[in-house]
């Protein structure tokens, strides 16, 4: 092992205690993601607060979020290329909190503006520091069973960061309002900045990028053309955007059923909903590493758990809205969270570090932009279509279903084609 990182096979704990940095970063990024849950919530509720269509506010804050993250990501993603990883995440932290307390100055229908320039910007900021996160990782960890385990103890702060900041953020919201929240944010966002901005991170940047404007765009388009010429690469990329055709519209009218099923306050109904996608979501991923150890099977693995999650919101839809509904939320999102951690391992170990930045940033540009159009048609259908939720919710559950066959069917010969070749290499090499 070589400054902090190792490729040898090491469990959750382990990884924390060989490797320093990677403990700063992940502490850090566990105070950060905690916060961002809890303005989530808030946001909701404000949304609903100053429009008169709280149905349709709730759909315009989902996409204006997906849209905010996808649309800056071929930039954002050439940034994490070229510039210091680390600075790049901790800057964006530092101006998110800016934001966040920029939303205390919102009191009704005439803040309208300061508030959706709020979501817009935090989503901004967040573009900025995704790429770069995942870029980094493989700096912070190496690669094999220690990038594995990194990835799915990444995907478990996520959804463990979802799982408490909704819940607590939920009912915090209901006993003492947004602001509470809006401040915990804010600083929550400054720690983590101050933390990750002491980490040492190995970085292989581009060599000769040029100016800003006209090295950016060569940089830029380099990264698609790379993608389009690596079949490897591009297979896998569809992945996450795959789940959002039906898990956009999903997630927003998980919004809506936090108002059914029978807690006092629908921000803490709301919370109790998100707690259990949280908690979903990062045992899904912890019980993949240990069950899915089959390498050559993961493709299949990637359209089997889309399908699997469509299943489970069939029968949400199907039963009584009561928080018993919480169990089958969980479980679709264990098999959403263990195919976002097997599709991140597989890209990550298929781009070299040189352009794996934007490599996930269009990654996040094809997840959010899917996963936004998804929940503009959910709005739109339940505000002027008039389908009732239930209704929905069926109608996204089976499209997800479906879409999950269809990635297997178009997608595993070319992946059996790669494994055939892989080993071939092997072979000779060896």
């Amino acid at each position: 092992m070589e400054d902090g990182t190792t490729s040898e096979r090491v469990g959750y704990l382990e990884i924390l205690q060989v490797n320093p940095t990677y403990r700063r970063y992940f502490i850090a990024n566990v105070l950060s993601m905690v916060g961002t849950w809890f303005t989530t919530i808030a946001l909701f509720i404000l949304a609903a607060d100053i429009s008169g269509l709280p149905e349709l506010a709730v759909g315009i804050v989902l996409v204006l979020r997906m849209f905010s993250l996808a649309l800056p990501q071929p930039f954002t993603g050439m940034l994490a290329d070229r510039f210091s990883r680390k600075w790049l995440m901790a800057i964006s932290h530092v101006l998110s909190a800016a934001c966040a307390l920029l939303l205390l100055f919102v009191d009704g229908p005439d803040d309208a503006v300061l508030y959706y320039s709020m979501v817009i910007m935090l989503m901004v900021l967040h573009a900025v520091y995704v790429p770069a996160e995942s870029a980094a990782i493989p700096n912070l960890v190496g690669e094999g069973e220690a990038l594995i385990t990194a990835n799915a103890m990444n995907s478990a702060t996520w959804s463990a960061s979802l799982a408490i900041g909704a819940a607590l953020g939920g009912f915090v919201v209901a006993s003492y309002g947004t602001d509470v929240a809006f401040v915990i944010d804010a600083a929550t966002f400054l720690v983590s900045a101050l933390m990750i901005a002491t980490l040492t991170i190995p970085q292989e940047k581009v060599e000769n990028p040029g100016t800003i404007i006209g090295g950016g765009v060569r940089l830029i388009l380099d990264g698609f053309r790379r993608i389009r010429r690596t079949p490897p690469v591009y297979r896998i990329l569809s992945a996450k955007a795959l789940w959002s055709i039906g898990g956009g519209g999903l997630v927003y009218c998980l919004v809506m059923i936090g108002d059914e099923i029978g807690v006092a306050d629908v921000a803490a109904g709301i919370g109790v909903l998100f707690a259990a996608r949280g908690i979903g979501s990062g045992l899904g991923p912890i019980v993949a590493r240990a069950v899915l150890r089959e390498r050559s099977r993961w493709p299949f693995y990637l359209g089997g758990l889309v399908s699997l999650c469509g299943l489970f919101y069939v029968l949400v839809a199907l039963i009584p809205w009561t928080p018993w509904i919480t169990a089958l939320v969980l479980l679709a999102h264990a098999a959403s969270g263990a195919n976002w951690v097997l599709s991140t391992v597989m890209l990550q170990e298929r781009t070299e570090d040189d352009w794996r930045g934007r490599v996930f940033a269009t990654d996040f540009l094809l997840m959010t932009t899917v996963n936004g159009t998804s929940s503009l048609i959910a709005a739109l259908m339940i505000a002027y279509v008039g389908i009732d939720l239930r209704t929905l919710v069926l109608i996204f559950a089976v499209g997800q279903t479906i879409s999950g066959i269809i990635w297997l069917s178009v997608m595993l010969p070319g992946e059996r084609r790669y494994l055939v070749e892989n080993q071939d290499k092997s072979g000779t090499s060896a």
